[in-house]
């Protein structure tokens, strides 16, 4: 008898051609499916991580502000007057005429340069804001300053370096503050919402001092963002002005509108939307 050589049939290698192919399809059909949920997800996280960066910076320093603290009101444009520091009167010199005040931490609390204006509270509790070119524009070292303090009652033990003198706050303010008298340091900080350098396609989040430079601090925004502002009721309002109407905001809505494309996966855009409100304390 002859014997049998090994080997397929052309029908065998067709059937295992076949299955094969289906295996290799099916494999694929799983990793694009997962690399899509996994863009999708991705993208999703990002766009959930700007909206909440975006709305939570400027909440947080909004959350400090004073009463008529604002200074701009625009949809895309939100200026502020910043707190840097307190300080309290403690003491009156005479000749030359000054004041003396306990600011905690002292100058060490303050970045000199971006020091733009103090502010004076009334005994009715209104603020009275002042520019000022540069913060040597009132302030006057002096070593006598914890002692003209100390000779008010003032507890001065560890902390001389808290006080100090101020000059030309009458030339600003008409008079100079009674013993008591709160007082504030103050940035002015610009928030704007404009074209991304990041990524020119979307919109960014800028923040700097009112009239310098502006860092971009997020990205990835469309056109929905924007400030929205309350001047008493339940509306917004997209823009506020006028020194009087700036004076009655007392809220402000921080929109961020984020948008994100997957990297791969073919699939749309991403997108997720966020909003806070900050009541603004002591508004007039």
């Amino acid at each position: 008898m002859t014997a049998r050589r090994g080997g397929f049939t052309l029908v065998e290698a067709i059937v295992a051609l076949t299955l094969t192919s289906l295996l290799v399809i099916l494999v694929a059909t799983t990793f694009l499916v997962q690399n899509r949920y996994y863009a999708v997800q991705l993208a999703r996280t990002t766009a959930q991580d700007n909206a909440r960066m975006v709305t939570e910076m400027v909440a947080s320093e909004l959350r400090g502000l004073t009463d008529s603290a604002v200074v701009v009101a625009a949809n895309r444009q939100l200026v502020v007057r910043s707190p840097m520091v307190l300080a309290a009167v403690c003491a009156q010199v005479p000749s030359p005429a000054r004041i003396v005040v306990q600011m905690d931490g002292g100058e060490a609390g303050l970045t000199e340069d971006e020091v733009t204006g103090f502010g004076v509270r009334g005994a009715d509790g209104v603020w009275s804001y002042y520019d000022i070119p540069r913060w040597k524009e009132i302030s006057s070292p002096s070593s006598a300053a914890a002692a003209n303090c100390y000779a008010n009652g003032a507890d001065t033990v560890g902390i001389r370096g808290d006080f100090r003198r101020l000059d030309r706050i009458d030339d600003y303010h008409g008079s100079w503050p009674p013993n008591g008298t709160v007082m504030m340091i103050y940035r002015t900080v610009e928030y704007r919402i404009q074209t991304s350098t990041m990524d020119p396609t979307t919109l960014g989040l800028f923040r700097g001092l009112y009239g310098e430079t502006l860092v971009e601090l997020a990205t990835g925004l469309d056109s929905s963002s924007g400030f929205l502002y309350r001047t008493g009721g339940s509306s917004y309002a997209t823009s506020v002005s006028g020194a009087a109407s700036l004076g009655q905001i007392d809220a402000v809505r921080i929109v961020a509108q984020a948008r994100t494309r997957p990297r791969a996966g073919g699939a749309e855009d991403v997108t997720y939307g966020w909003g806070v409100n900050v009541h603004l304390r002591n508004s007039r």
